[in-house]
């Protein structure tokens, strides 16, 4: 048996407060993701303002990029709190997840690929010279 999600009585948020709260916080994550994501890319590519390792500079990147896709999706929930309801159809709900189901293990195996690459550098310093 499925549920039917879309339903306001038994998934919606009743209380207006609780909804409008839930939707500034997500716009402070879309906001705080977004501006400090891409300060990192533009820093980062165009005035080479960080003084790290080649490795450690493209894996920040990568994050960053990843950062903002997951950030994108955000948009979805936050226009579903606003309306109280599903009001973007089924298609960009599956966009949505699909995006999600993507993005997310690839942040956290950039994350993991940054704290190994870090410990390789400390570990064998000569062989990282750039």
């Amino acid at each position: 048996m499925a549920y039917n999600y879309s339903n306001y009585t038994d998934f919606g948020i009743h209380n207006t407060a609780e909804r409008y709260t839930w939707a500034g916080y997500v716009i402070f994550i879309i906001l705080s993701s977004l501006i400090g994501d891409s300060l990192i890319l533009v820093a980062s590519i165009k005035y080479n303002a960080f003084k790290l390792h080649k490795i450690i500079i493209a894996i920040m990147q990568h994050i960053a990029v990843c950062d903002i896709i997951s950030a994108m999706t955000l948009g979805y929930v936050l226009v579903s709190l606003l309306a109280n309801g599903n009001v973007l159809g089924p298609f960009l709900c599956y966009a949505r997840a699909y995006t999600v189901y993507f993005s997310s293990p690839a942040s956290y195996y950039l994350i993991s690929a940054l704290t190994t690459s870090k410990l390789m550098i400390l570990k064998y310093p000569l062989r990282s010279i750039t």
